[in-house]
């Protein structure tokens, strides 16, 4: 065996990049403005109507880049698509800093912002996560993988909660004058003052998540294609096809992967318009931070269980638990209850985490190397599909029951028939799940599936 093979080199690469992995995706999704991100976004100086646009057209990117980008990562090597994931995160705070307020570039700014932030979500989805699997895989390590994932939810449960109450709180000009009272300054701040502070601060995590992309270092590849950019590219589409016909023959990855947007869609849906809910269930604004670090903190307490439940329970159970658990909170979200309510938007947002952990312990003992990053594109493709329809689906029916029930109730009603919704969707899912018929033993057997099967071209 060469030296660059050694065992110890490997094992020293692997920690090395498991490490950065892990600082790159807390940074990554770092994003202090998330609490506030709708009412930033109008402070711009843009309508509710053009923050929709906006919307969809970080979307289209993701939906249009996220396959491809997958693609070239599997043929040119991961690190390079993380290192250009990182770089369009700077850029992508870069113009949200810099755009004047108000001027007439403000909205095509903004939407080149949602361009690059969509490119950035693209190229960095799936190949982070493949580089660190191979670094593991590649010196015999594939079963700590479910202790990595553990460990991003706890370290990125403590940064999402100090995110979380940063970001609300620095955006709020009371708060950094009072700040700056207690320092002996005059204060004097406004919303225009202070409505990019919690850009600002995103921008230094994407410093951050950009640096740990350069520190990292590509993993050894026994089925490497040497692929160079300017020949990747053409291949990545034909890497793309016929990764996506392999998938439709593998029944286990197309239940994982339907699995997972089947219940990621209402509870995106939710967490989109979670201002509007708050507000309807008496929630004050100041709070809204308080509310996400919450989740966070259950989702940091979460973390070990959830590793547990992924090696000692079956794909099956955990998929019923999951179903179950989603049901419940968009059940009793549907009920608004005054301030309480809020209990269910932190169930929701703890079982997004739970999907997010599981569909990637099972997808990456199903899919073999040479094809990783690519699957895991199309699960990241999926989602945002399925987020885009939803979000279609969720605007038509406010504007049928806006027409039915009047402006004030529509919003209710609509988040009234989530649950209903929620719940067809499972039963056509079941009858999928029987059609494709997947291999039994593998669906109740406790901690996956097993050896991954390798893939045919």
């Amino acid at each position: 065996m060469p030296d660059s093979q050694s065992p110890e080199p490997l094992f020293a690469d692997a920690d090395r990049n498991v490490g950065l992995f892990v600082a790159f995706r807390v940074l990554f999704n770092a994003r202090f403005y998330y609490p506030v991100f709708m009412v930033m976004l109008l402070d711009y100086g843009i309508s509710v109507e053009e923050f929709a646009l906006l919307n969809a057209v970080w979307a289209a990117a993701i939906v249009v880049l996220e396959v491809p980008s997958g693609a070239l990562a599997d043929l040119i090597g991961r690190r390079r698509l993380v290192v250009a994931g990182g770089a369009l995160m700077v850029v992508e705070m870069l113009l949200l800093v810099l755009v004047p307020v108000p001027s007439v570039w403000v909205l095509p700014v903004l939407m080149a912002n949602r361009v690059v932030s969509g490119a950035a979500e693209a190229f960095v989805s799936g190949a982070d996560e493949a580089l660190a699997f191979d670094s593991l895989a590649a010196c015999g390590r594939a079963g700590e993988w479910p202790r990595v994932l553990e460990r991003i939810m706890r370290v990125g449960g403590v940064v999402t909660i100090i995110g979380m109450v940063t970001g609300s709180l620095v955006y709020d000009p009371g708060v950094i004058n009072g700040l700056a009272r207690g320092v002996g300054l005059a204060g004097g701040f406004t919303g225009a003052d202070t409505f990019r502070l919690p850009i600002w601060l995103t921008l230094a995590s994407a410093l951050g998540a950009f640096a740990a992309a350069l520190a990292m270092r590509e993993p050894p590849r026994t089925d490497a294609s040497g692929a160079t950019a300017a020949t990747g590219l053409a291949a990545a589409f034909r890497q793309t096809a016929a990764t996506a016909r392999w998938i439709g023959t593998q029944p286990l990855v197309l239940l994982v992967i339907v699995a997972g947007v089947l219940i990621d869609l209402p509870i995106r849906q939710v967490l989109v318009v979670s201002s509007e809910i708050y507000a309807e269930i008496g929630v004050p604004p100041p709070a809204f931070g308080l509310v996400s670090a919450a989740s966070a903190l259950l989702g940091l307490a979460a973390a070990g269980p959830l590793r547990r439940l992924a090696l000692g329970a079956s794909a099956r159970a955990n998929g019923l638990v999951l179903a179950a658990f989603t049901l419940a909170g968009l059940t009793g979200l549907a009920a608004f209850v005054p301030v309480g309510g809020v209990v269910f938007v932190i169930l929701l947002s703890t079982v997004l985490r739970m999907v997010v952990f599981l569909q990637s312990h099972y997808l990456n003992q199903l899919v073999d190397s040479g094809r990783r990053a690519t699957v895991l594109s199309f699960r990241g493709l999926a989602v945002n599909v399925g987020y885009g329809l939803g979000c279609l689906g969720f605007a038509a029916a406010t504007a049928v029951s806006a027409r039915l029930v009047g402006e004030a109730a529509c919003f209710r009603a609509v988040v009234g028939l989530l649950p209903w919704g929620f719940l067809l969707a499972c039963v056509a899912f079941w009858a999928y799940a029987l059609r494709v018929r997947p291999h039994r033993a593998a669906l109740v057997q406790p901690g996956g599936f097993g050896q991954p099967r390798a893939p045919s071209a």
